[in-house]
């Protein structure tokens, strides 16, 4: 990171934006130990001996999620714990008869120490809970794991009166990446042994730490989201023509996941390329700038980043108020909504403490047309309402994402990479001038692990990513000028206040009819 006398604001260098996972390009899985995702679950371990060995309850309630095959970790986890000859079985979907049997005929329940069972199939059969109640109570020896989601673990709370007096434990899906790193080869190598795959070499396995630090939003923690995982190591495999899957193979099957679902986000671009909509890249502009929002597609659940015009206008009267068009609309969630009022609520505190604030502002988000929620664009929204406010320009080359408090602190947001890269792939859509960037929270450092082509645009000082606390200091890298305050000269602050006052002296109806018989020769 580098700081500039000028400035106060940091400016990322290329190594402050990609992870630094330090296997190194020799390393290869060919002599590691397989470890599998199971095995790292050290709660759910905890929870089953617990029931296993101390005998704490005969429930066990497994929370996860749909990113791992969580009957088959269960399952594997239970027999590890196990003694040798203990039944153990799974009840995926059983009919009432399959589960309970009947006079003639034993059932699951009968034939089984140890049941694995979804929970969403209880859930779709609530009635069977009492009979599952009656069963436990007599039979000493059957345990019951039940493996379900957060909202199924929700929902059977609901139902089942028994579900407090259960062992509970959670499956962990985040790694601290430098604890981790190992493990993760280990984990790879497992699914080496058990889909036989080629082995992967340290570049490839560092590539694909960094892509689940993407998936986490979080270059400091992996996200191992295993069918996932599977599934690229699988296709970077059917890529691979050497003995060792490489870097260029994980790339290729990244890069291939991608092409498939990124339709509606290619498209998007196209609409730069037609101009028709109208983002600035270049020049400087007074109450418009550069804000940057992310969209998931429905289905795909593809997110990617887009890249918005916000511009704000004034006029004299009113107390202060800036008027969101977008609530007016009705276009814009609760969340948004909030975000305007906190705007508001800096403009009180900064210029109308002793009395309203003599002009009303809006506040729009140009060419949006279907409803749009969160607050990662108010540090946007009131930078570009100070700006008409002070009559100052801001640079339409730099664009803007951060949430803000009524004190003006800047606050993290989400979806920092997508925003990056959309605002990078319009600048290079236009031609990079070498002044191009962005500004994000200092507290979304973490969050950055962006494509090879912004970090090499950024090393080449092609582009530009700058960090900042305070809508101050991105009042200064937009507009070249210091915030300060009404007594340092030529200030944002000085400006505004010297703006205002402007428009109260000349808003009384002589004023006004002297205007409009200047305008007309009289």
């Amino acid at each position: 990171m580098t700081k500039t006398n000028k400035q106060m604001q940091i400016e990322l260098s290329a190594y402050d934006l990609y992870p630094h996972f330090n296997l190194p390009k020799s390393f290869s899985t060919k002599d590691l130990e397989p470890k599998s995702f199971a095995s790292m679950q050290h709660r759910v371990k905890n929870a089953l001996r617990a029931v296993f060995t101390k005998h704490l309850s005969k429930t066990v309630v497994l929370c996860g999620d749909s990113c791992i095959d969580l009957i088959a970790t269960s399952y594997e986890l239970v027999a590890d714990i196990c003694v040798k000859d203990t039944k153990i079985s799974i009840a995926y979907a059983p009919t009432k008869i399959d589960f309970f049997g009947t006079e003639k005929e034993e059932g699951i329940v009968s034939n089984s120490d140890v049941i694995i069972m979804p929970i969403a199939h209880l859930n779709a059969h609530p009635k069977w809970l009492g009979m599952i109640d009656a069963v436990l109570a007599q039979n000493d020896n059957l345990i019951l794991v039940l493996c379900g989601d957060a909202a199924d673990c929700a929902a059977l709370s609901l139902y089942w009166s028994n579900y407090v007096n259960a062992v509970h434990a959670d499956f962990v899906f985040e790694f601290r990446a430098s604890e981790q790193n190992y493990s993760l080869a280990a984990l790879i190598k497992h699914y080496v042994i058990k889909y036989k795959l080629k082995d992967f070499d340290g570049a490839a396995l560092n590539l694909i730490a960094s892509f689940l630090a993407r998936l986490n939003n979080d270059r400091r923690y992996l996200f191992i989201s295993e069918l996932r995982l599977i599934s690229l190591c699988q296709e970077a495999n059917s890529f691979c023509k050497t003995e060792l899957i490489s870097e260029k193979d994980v790339l290729k099957a990244i890069a291939a996941s991608d092409y498939r679902i990124n339709f509606i986000a290619k498209a998007e671009l196209r609409y730069h390329q037609d101009k028709q909509l109208l983002i600035k890249t270049k020049g400087e502009c007074v109450g418009q700038i550069n804000g940057l929002s992310v969209l998931e597609t429905q289905g795909s659940l593809y997110e990617f980043g887009q890249v918005v015009r916000i511009s704000a206008t004034h006029r004299a009267g009113g107390e202060g108020d800036v008027i969101d068009i977008e609530h007016k609309a009705e276009l814009a969630g609760q969340i948004h909504a909030k975000a305007m009022m906190i705007i508001n609520g800096f403009l009180t505190k900064e210029f109308g403490s002793v009395q309203p604030l003599p002009v009303n502002a809006s506040l729009v988000f140009e060419q949006s047309y279907s409803e749009i929620d969160g607050d990662s664009a108010s540090l946007t929204g009131l930078c570009a309402v100070l700006s008409s406010l002070a009559n100052l320009a801001i640079r339409q080359d730099i664009a803007v994402t951060g949430a803000v408090d009524q004190f003006g602190n800047v606050q993290a947001v989400g979806g920092v990479n997508e925003k990056i890269e959309a605002f990078f792939k319009v600048c290079s859509m236009h031609g990079l001038t070498g002044t191009q960037g962005v500004i994000i929270p200092s507290s979304c450092v973490s969050q950055l692990v962006l494509r090879p082509s912004v970090v090499k645009a950024v090393d080449n000082k092609k582009f530009h990513i700058y960090t900042v606390d305070s809508v101050q200091e991105a009042m200064l890298i937009l507009t070249n000028c210091v915030y300060g305050d009404e007594t340092i000269e030529d200030s944002v602050y000085q400006r505004i206040i010297n703006n205002v006052c402007s428009l109260t002296m000349n808003k009384d109806d002589n004023g006004f009819l002297a205007r409009i018989k200047a305008l007309l020769h009289l």
